[in-house]
Formats: C-alpha cells, structure tokens, sequence
C-alpha cells in the first residue's frame, strides 16, 4: 500500500505543476522532429539534420513491428556515399531513429532503432546476438543412459533497453538503479523507482521517464 501511495503521489505532482520555458521548443512526448539525416547529437538537439530526406537516396528496410530501418547505404543526390558511421541518427516520417553500432547489434547493415519515448530521457531498444556454451548429452539407446557429453555454441537473440540522456548524450542500460540515477533531481521520482517491485518495474519505468519529461523538459537548442 505505501509503494501504491508512493507512486500515485509522484504521478499527481508532476501532472499538477506548470511548465517553464514558455518561449522555447520543449521536446516531450509526441514532439515530431524534422525528417532527414543527424550527423550528430547537436544536430538531433537542435531538430536541425544536416540533410533532408528530398537530397538523399537510400537503400533500407523499414520493420514497422521492429520499429527499426536497416540501412544498406545513404547517399547525396548530389555529392558522395555517406559513412555509416558519420550519421548520428534519421528521422522519417515525424519519427527518429538512433543509429546503434554495429558491435551492439553484430548485423552487417546499419541498424537505426526508433526512440519509443523522446524528451530529457529518450527510451530506445535493440536486438542483439549473445552467444553462450550449452550443454548436450547422448543417450544410450535402450537404456536411456548418457555415455557422451559435451557443449555447443547457442546463439540467441536478446533486447537490449537502453535510455538517452539528451543534453549530454550518455547512455545506459534501462534498470532500476540507473533510472533512479537519472530522476534524482525531481521529487519524488527516485522514491517511485526504488519502490517499484520487479515484476512492475519495466512496465512502469517507462510511465515514470514520461512523466518526468513532462515536467523536466528538453528544449532544442
């Protein structure tokens, strides 16, 4: 019951307190970038890519269910190939996407990932291929009795869930005691975060960072 009190009490503060920065562009959810090519972080925090999408070709494969575009190769109507690694992100149609490096998601193709939630704290998650060492026996027949053992190599393909820091571009693993990190200078927040039970934690972490750019707004710069 204090853990269900605790967070109510969190949602309804930040709900219920005013927005500064009335002048500026604050990025919260729903905000809808510019469509085109990031070559950098200060490019995606002033909502300023360096190229639009009418000025490029690209070979890529949009997976809406992924929320993810594999990118064979970008380049210039007018000019060169672009470098995979030279681009920071993209956005299309309204919606960006962090290009996430190769040894994360070990793919050939570049991999540009859709931040789920944007703000002060951007949500975004990939996959990846982790390879472990399983064990396998052989079984006599009749008997059922193994004679052999040994171990083979599995692959098996995990999510990653990571957070952006928008002003500074850090980024970490989604977890409790990361998160807790991050929202500290709200009141409150780090409280609701601590308190969450781990089987409510990644559904509710998510509602929490939202809040929290809420009322913590990013503005473009």
């Amino acid at each position: 019951m204090i853990r269900a009190l605790t967070c109510i009490g969190f949602f309804a503060a930040l709900w219920c307190s005013t927005a500064s920065g009335q002048n500026r562009v604050a990025v919260k959810s729903g905000h809808t970038f510019q469509d085109g090519i990031y070559l950098s972080l200060e490019d995606f925090q002033s909502d300023k890519p360096q190229f639009s999408m009418s000025t490029v070709e690209l070979s890529a494969v949009v997976n809406e269910n992924k929320h993810t575009v594999e990118v064979d190769w970008i380049r210039l109507k007018k000019g060169d190939t672009l470098r995979m690694d030279s681009i920071w992100g993209l956005c299309w149609r309204g919606k960006p996407y962090i290009r996430v490096s190769s040894d994360s998601t070990k793919r050939k193709l570049a991999i540009f990932t859709a931040f789920q939630t944007v703000g002060n704290i951007c949500l975004f998650s990939y996959e990846t291929e982790e390879e472990r060492m399983v064990e396998i026996k052989a079984y006599f027949p009749d008997t059922g009795i193994p004679f052999r053992k040994g171990k083979i190599k599995n692959v098996d393909t995990v999510v990653r869930e990571r957070m952006l820091r928008l002003e500074t571009g850090e980024i970490a693993p989604l977890t409790q005691e990361n998160l807790a990190i991050w929202v500290k200078d709200y009141p409150g927040a780090q409280q609701a975060v601590e308190e969450l039970s781990p089987e409510k934690a990644l559904k509710t972490m998510p509602r929490i960072i939202v809040a929290y750019n809420e009322q913590n707004p990013f503005f473009l710069k």
